[in-house]
């Protein structure tokens, strides 16, 4: 039995992503050895471009990036 969680929060919207369809759907991007899980492709795309940006404790997610 594993520990890993079932579901993760999206850095740039916020939203909750089911873990297992964001890996099936290419949705994961790894920075700093850390996994991040995205809500489409757009989201992934805006992380790659500036990641400290999104993990920013000071960042609030939103729909609006």
């Amino acid at each position: 039995m594993t520990d890993q969680p079932t579901t993760a929060t999206d850095p740039g919207c916020g939203m909750t992503v089911e873990v297992a369809h964001a890996k099936a759907s290419g949705l994961v991007a790894e920075h700093g050895g850390q996994p991040y899980y995205f809500c489409g492709k757009g989201c992934k795309l805006e992380f790659a471009d500036d990641p400290a940006k999104y993990l920013d404790p000071a960042y609030m997610p939103s729909m609006e990036m």
